[in-house]
């Protein structure tokens, strides 16, 4: 039977499942769409998974095409299907309602369809080369994120709510247990004070930071690691819920509006950054491997001992 890996929780499902992590199904999200736009939908899947091997999954309220990362989504809605498709170039034209720069690289173009007749060039060939670029974009992600002082540079867009008052001071305790009880329940987690909020280790390394109205932002938040592609792929699936974090943003961390999601959500993207932090040790020696040879100077003649 075919199966799909949840790309936050990593869990096997059964094709065709509901699943209880933060996704849903294709048929889920298509069941009420009305005959026009089912006709533009089938049209559009069919023309996409010509494109080669790829996973195609429902997550949130959008239904995902990723390669490596996520190259373009549909969120079907009453009276059109959304599209949004990632490239490495902005493009203007009639059919593009809204480009946004999503990272240093990517570059979102939001598209309406409201029949099946739309779902031809030009716009099947932007979605053909975001499939084609996708590799080569996440890639390119990947090395700035790793590059020295990648954490600390200015990020060239953050998505975040307007600024202004993150709620009541009980609202953000009650806020901080969650992610307590969450990061508690993972073995080894230490909890310390870092920058003047929660931070939460493994032990040596940070896989999650509490963020109460950070600099005004209006968030009370996570910050949490995650893998190429992912924040961009959040945000643009749930902007409000999900935004790029100052500081490490450049990284690829993700800023999580702890109001907007439930818990399963929040566990699952902590657990994830756990896993993360604790992939990036360090490989040990080999066992039996000799330790570096000494090097003595000898000593000149006539020299004292």
């Amino acid at each position: 039977m075919l199966r799909r890996q949840c790309h936050h929780c990593k869990e096997w499902i059964e094709e065709g499942a509901p699943h209880d992590c933060w996704t849903t199904t294709e048929e889920a999200l298509t069941r009420d769409l009305v005959p026009e736009l089912r006709d533009a939908w089938e049209r559009l899947r069919e023309t996409a998974g010509a494109f080669g091997e790829q996973r195609i999954y429902a997550s949130g309220k959008a239904i995902m095409f990723s390669r490596r990362t996520c190259y373009f989504l549909v969120r079907p809605k009453t009276q059109c299907l959304e599209l949004c498709a990632f490239l490495g170039r902005a493009v203007k034209a009639p059919q593009i309602r809204r480009v946004d720069q999503v990272s240093k690289i990517k570059i979102g173009h939001y598209i309406r369809i409201t029949h099946r007749d739309e779902v031809e060039a030009p716009i099947t060939n932007w979605l053909q080369e975001a499939y084609e670029m996708s590799d080569a974009l996440s890639k390119n992600v990947t090395e700035a994120a790793s590059s020295p002082g990648a954490i600390s540079e200015k990020p060239a867009r953050v998505v975040s709510a307007p600024k202004g008052k993150a709620g009541s001071r009980k609202d953000a305790v009650a806020q901080l247990a969650r992610v307590r009880r969450i990061c508690s329940a993972i073995q080894g987690t230490i909890e310390k004070l870092s920058h003047g909020e929660p931070t939460f280790f493994t032990p040596k390394r940070v896989f999650t930071m509490f963020a109460n109205n950070h600099h005004g932002d209006g968030h009370v938040a996570v910050w949490v690691p995650a893998a190429p592609g992912v924040q961009a792929a959040l945000i643009e699936e749930d902007s409000n819920a999900y935004f790029r974090p100052p500081y490490v943003g450049g990284a690829g961390w993700v800023g999580v509006d702890l109001a907007k999601v439930n818990d399963d959500q929040l566990g699952a993207l902590i657990r994830e950054a756990y896993r993360l932090v604790t992939a990036k040790k360090t490989p040990a020696a080999r066992p039996g491997a000799a330790a570096p040879a000494r090097t003595v100077k000898p000593r000149r003649r006539g020299s004292k001992a």
